[in-house]
């Protein structure tokens, strides 16, 4: 028996296909993805800036995540945020009780006290003094400069708070020039008188005003150029004693036309405090200290002259005053060249009126700063 072949499928336009049945089990699943790895920079940087001393360093760990994160598609963005805002917050917190602090702690010492009370009295050496500090030398303050042997034999001071009885302070130091050996005395001393006097005009502007002090130093007799102390220290005091208040002045105290009228007179106060020991026994030594009286005095009244803003009613006498500093300028330049000691007290003696305090005290009682009154036996008024 013949089988007849199996039929072709009608041809035409076929029906949608059916999909096979799915096996009993359904289709392989998916593998799962991981999450990117959290960046560890970002971690450090959160964790490091809550420790106040490590906070600087999670500042920047805050901002080398930030730059690398979207570089690595790493988590942890916000962590880093947070770091760096945290960091940021305790650094600029830190410094500012820093700078607060130490401004206080300053205020503080300067007035003699601390942050536990009023300072104590310290036994200490005139090596242990520096600027702002009030003390009483073992040996007494002149003893030693007024013997024929200058040297100091007992170094030992005591420091005290300057609100208290005191004989001495100490307004500037300065290191000697250069690193060479210095093997004369009298070099040092000159040296030290040097830089001693522009330091005063910068403790005390107003030198006017101060009381009955000598103006001192100590210095070392001899220096090497291998080390030792080479610090000249710079200081006022009184046998009778100081005000129980420090001797600095705060310029805060004195108004614009006070401030450029002081300022123009540093040049011509500092000449005359730089009047040498032996003015009247060495014509060098006296000479040069006429010359620099001359070129200070005819500094002072140029700055004076050109002073702005001054009152109307001080603009007269300071006038006045700029053409006495040239007069003496002109007087204290002769004396400069005098060829002995006789003729300079002849050229510096000009009918017994050598100075210029008429006219500066009419320019400071208009100015409205301190002036002795002559009424009441050298008290003061404004």
């Amino acid at each position: 028996m013949t089988v007849p072949p199996p039929s072709s499928l009608p041809s035409g336009p076929s029906g949608p296909s059916v999909p096979s049945a799915p096996g009993p089990h359904g289709p392989p699943p998916c593998p799962p993805v991981s999450p990117p790895p959290l960046s560890g920079l970002a971690v450090a940087s959160l964790v490091l800036s809550l420790l106040v001393c490590l906070a600087p360093l999670g500042l920047v760990l805050g901002i080398v995540a930030l730059v690398r994160i979207p570089r690595t598609g790493r988590r942890g963005k916000g962590l880093a945020i947070a770091g760096t805002a945290v960091g940021g917050a305790v650094v600029i917190l830190t410094a500012l009780l820093l700078v607060i602090g130490g401004a206080r702690f300053t205020a503080w010492t300067e007035e003699g006290e601390s942050l536990f009370g009023p300072q104590e009295p310290k036994a200490g050496t005139l090596f242990d003094l520096k600027a702002g500090d009030c003390f009483a030398p073992a040996g007494g303050l002149f003893s030693a400069q007024e013997s024929e042997d200058e040297r100091m034999t007992d170094p030992s001071v005591e420091i005290v708070p300057c609100d208290g009885p005191h004989p001495a302070e100490v307004y500037g130091t300065f290191r000697l020039k250069g690193d060479h050996a210095i093997s004369d005395p009298a070099a040092i001393a000159a040296q030290a008188f040097e830089g001693c006097v522009p330091l005063l005009h910068g403790f005390a502007p107003d030198t006017w005003t101060l009381p009955a002090v000598e103006f001192s130093f100590y210095y070392p007799e001899s220096v090497s150029a291998t080390g030792g102390d080479r610090t000249v220290r710079c200081w006022l005091g009184a046998e009778a004693g100081l005000p129980e208040a420090s001797l600095r002045q705060d310029p805060g105290t004195w108004d614009a036309g006070q401030l450029a009228y002081l300022k123009a007179m540093r040049p011509s106060a500092e000449a005359w405090f730089s009047v040498p020991e032996q003015v009247d026994t060495d014509l060098a030594a006296a000479t040069a200290w006429a010359d620099r009286m001359a070129e200070g005095g005819a500094e002072s009244a140029k700055l004076l002259r050109a002073v702005d803003g001054l009152p109307a009613r001080a603009r007269g006498p300071v006038t006045a005053l700029a053409n006495r500093l040239d007069a003496l300028s002109g007087i204290h330049r002769s004396a400069s060249r005098a060829p002995t000691l006789a003729e300079f007290g002849k050229r510096w003696d000009y009918n017994g009126d050598e100075d210029e305090s008429a006219e500066e005290w009419e320019a400071r009682l208009v100015l409205g700063l301190p002036v002795e009154d002559e009424e009441e036996d050298g008290g003061e008024q404004q």
